[in-house]
């Protein structure tokens, strides 16, 4: 068992439970049937984290990926994703206004999530492809890169069956399209270029090595 593993799996833990129940920023989160789909990926998240502190496949930087993904993951099923905010924590801290300053119009913290899923996500693919199969180190990136983009495509067909199972006003906060109808497509684009870069920045750590 891995010792940092394990404690980092016990604070998500713990993060999550408290995430789930109350806000630790002062308002009452959303109850209901979406909050509890959101989190069925709290839970997946947390059984990868723990059985990873047993089996210990991860490198450092892919249990860290994994780690904080899941971290932003629960803030983000917490407000549903779509009504996260993010502005009102910037002001507050430091007196900017993101949402002014780059005229956002709509809650951008869903489009934050899928970026982190391909940049964050990148590491511990590779990592688990290099342990299950005979593939070196530029291999295991090429099918990890190819397999963020399946899933990715994968949760979006997921989270289109879900919705049209629900009715109008439960299916609109649970999939967070926010008026967007090109929504699901810049989800994907936005973690295959989050994983994109993670590539690279591997491509460039393996030159460092060799």
């Amino acid at each position: 068992m891995n010792k940092e593993k394990t404690i980092l799996s016990f604070v998500y833990l713990i993060f999550s439970l408290i995430m789930i129940s109350i806000s630790p920023f002062g308002e009452a989160p959303y109850t209901g049937k979406e909050l509890y789909l959101n989190n069925v990926g709290t839970l997946f998240l947390l059984a990868l984290l723990v059985i990873d502190s047993y089996k210990n496949l991860l490198s450092k930087i892919g249990f860290w990926g994994l780690f904080l993904f899941s971290v932003f993951h629960s803030i983000g099923s917490t407000w549903l994703y779509s009504f996260v905010p993010y502005n009102d924590w910037f002001i507050s801290i430091s007196g900017i206004d993101i949402d002014a300053y780059f005229e956002f119009t709509r809650n951008h913290y869903d489009r934050f999530v899928h970026f982190s899923f391909g940049l964050l996500l990148m590491g511990a693919t590779r990592d688990l492809i290099i342990s299950k199969y005979r593939f070196n180190t530029r291999q295991a990136l090429l099918v990890a890169f190819l397999g963020i983009q399946v899933f990715s495509m994968v949760y979006e067909l997921f989270e289109w069956g879900i919705a049209v199972s629900l009715s109008e006003g439960m299916a609109e906060s649970y999939n967070g399209q926010q008026g967007d109808s090109w929504d699901a497509h810049k989800d994907m684009a936005l973690a295959m270029l989050g994983s994109l870069v993670t590539w690279v920045f591997f491509l460039f750590e393996q030159k460092k090595v060799s």
